[in-house]
């Protein structure tokens, strides 16, 4: 017997309600509260019991890589976005500089990306391979901007691989220690300074 079309979508939206609930409390738990966050905590902070979270989660491990897979497709949708739509190769190098850094400047993202330095995440098995690939995607979107630039002649001297791989990195740090309370600065004088120093002869374009 089949069910009728709204109730499939009324218990996929429930659905999806839950999944989003879970991951909602485990981002405001995870490494928040002084040792390792127990399934019960999460299961509290969301108001679902242990058989919803089985149902959408096999394990703790689990939810956290999903959660992990989650932030870093949402930085490459918006990275995409930023340097698919910039005039040229050069300000797709510059889109993307300030939109990745912007993380650190935007409460909700930073607090999200709080939680992935938590200790107990970095003992999450396959953690470190989730990570690179999220890491790799985004990477991949810098060099294409920096190969763009090359070929129009933005950036002629640019080494598309490499200099993505720098880019990336200087940011990564910055975000780090944004989240870590160890940079303390604007979010314009941060960005000025990367792009001063990875893309020649350019300033800021806000």
């Amino acid at each position: 017997m089949n069910l009728p079309a709204s109730r499939t979508a009324g218990t996929r939206e429930r659905g999806e309600q839950e999944r989003a609930g879970i991951i909602r409390a485990a981002h405001r738990l995870i490494g928040h509260g002084g040792g390792p966050t127990a399934i019960e905590d999460i299961l509290r902070a969301a108001r679902v019991n242990r058989r919803t979270f089985y149902r959408h989660f096999p394990s703790k491990d689990a939810l956290v890589l999903a959660m992990q897979r989650e932030a870093g497709a949402l930085v490459r949708d918006r990275l995409r976005a930023a340097t698919e739509g910039a005039a040229d190769g050069r300000a797709a190098v510059i889109a993307w500089v300030e939109e990745f850094l912007a993380i650190g400047w935007q409460e909700r993202q930073a607090r999200e990306g709080r939680t992935f330095l938590s200790p107990e995440v970095g003992l999450v098995a396959g953690i470190a391979d989730a990570l690179e690939d999220v890491h790799a995607c985004h990477r991949e979107l810098l060099a294409h901007a920096f190969r763009r630039a090359r070929e129009d002649g933005t950036l002629p001297g640019a080494v598309p691989e490499r200099d993505a791989f720098a880019v990336h990195a200087v940011v990564l740090r910055c975000l780090e220690m944004r989240a870590r309370a160890r940079l303390d600065r604007p979010y314009a004088m941060a960005r000025d300074e990367i792009v001063k120093l990875f893309v020649p002869g350019s300033r800021s374009e806000r």
